[in-house]
């Protein structure tokens, strides 16, 4: 039963990981979808392709969201492409590793303009649009455990996925009057190729299954199913960050602290 017939879905960072999940999940439910992606466009074709392969319907638009009048035009694109979207999943963000010693202005201007800038106006342009069209959409925000709970090498991407929960939380306070509801999902750590050098080295990834109460990483789909499944309940919630992390927060961080050296 395709539970998201008829609806009109924006994803961002949709071409790859858990976006390319998030996109394929709707799509099988039924749902139009429009693949976002910023560099490169095979790979957005190729989920295309596929969503094509089981007879679903899709689109794809190029914006590179670290340049917040690139977001708004993407938000006000996909609008009319799709003619309308009931459900924006901001799913586009930048991951790495740096020691807040070390981090640059560049680091946290790169971090901030992907991470949090571009989402807001993203969101607020869909928004405004829903608003005037009388649309009861959703809006779901992937972010992260870090934002819940630090992690080493992860302060300032950790401290914008924080701003996007905040962000998000009064963002459903403002838009709950138009009947548009818009949670957050925290993930832990997922088999994507932005981590492959961890699920790739034996070593590491035994480390990091070591501390995941369930044992091991988890997959992209398993983040799609769930949105779609929320998505499709029509659910009374708004305001909410559900976590997705195997107990990963139940448990001690398993990276200790050290003395900061001089490379």
């Amino acid at each position: 039963m395709k539970r998201l017939q008829g609806k009109k879905a924006l994803v961002t960072g949709s071409s790859r990981g858990i976006g390319k999940a998030i996109a394929l999940q709707l799509a099988m439910e039924g749902a139009e979808v429009l693949i976002h992606y910023r560099v490169n466009q095979q790979e957005a074709q190729q989920v295309a392709d596929e969503i094509s392969a089981f007879g679903g319907r899709s689109h794809i638009l190029q914006a590179d969201l670290s340049d917040a009048d690139q977001a708004i035009k993407l938000a006000g694109d996909a609008w009319e492409k799709l003619n309308g979207i009931d459900f924006l999943v901001n799913n586009a963000g930048v991951s790495y590793k740096k020691h807040f010693l070390d981090t640059t202005q560049e680091d946290v201007d790169h971090f901030t303009n992907i991470n949090f800038k571009g989402t807001l106006f993203l969101t607020q342009t869909v928004a405004k649009l829903m608003v005037s069209r009388q649309t009861e959409g959703s809006i779901y925000t992937v972010t992260s455990i870090n934002a819940i709970q630090p992690g080493v090498g992860l302060s300032v991407y950790g401290a914008t996925k924080a701003a996007l929960e905040t962000l998000m939380k009064g963002v459903a306070l403002e838009l709950a009057p138009h009947q548009i509801k818009v949670n957050t999902i925290a993930v832990g750590a997922i088999e994507t190729d932005m981590n492959a050098a961890v699920w790739q080295d034996p070593e590491k990834l035994k480390m990091v299954n070591d501390h995941i109460p369930l044992g091991r990483l988890g997959r992209p789909q398993e983040v799609a199913v769930m949105i779609a499944d929320l998505l499709a309940s029509g659910s009374y919630m708004t305001g909410t960050t559900i976590k997705i992390d195997g107990g990963w927060q139940l448990q001690q961080g398993f990276v200790k602290s050290q003395s900061y050296t001089t490379s």
